[in-house]
């Protein structure tokens, strides 16, 4: 009794830093995608150019092997909205 309690709250703990982590990733890659459409280099040269700082954040945002569900799912969110943006010209 005691494992399934002790594994329903950590699978519901997952899910909440599921969910919680999907606006967070969005807005940190839309953010990384306008600045490349900005600055105009590849995505290689800005993380070439990227301060300390800058590459400690990427790293601990996008180099959790927790946040990959969530990253993914943003990155398809993001995909779809620049898809819908372009139909819509």
């Amino acid at each position: 009794m005691h494992y399934v309690v002790s594994r329903t709250f950590f699978g519901s703990i997952a899910i909440f830093y599921f969910l919680v982590m999907i606006p967070i990733q969005y807005l940190y890659l839309q953010g990384l995608h306008e600045k490349k459409e900005k600055t105009g280099l590849s995505q290689r040269e800005l993380y070439e150019k990227m301060s300390f700082e800058e590459e400690q954040l990427h790293f601990h945002v996008q180099g959790n092997p927790f946040n990959i569900p969530s990253a993914f799912v943003a990155y398809m969110i993001l995909k779809v909205k620049q898809h819908k943006k372009a139909s819509q010209y």
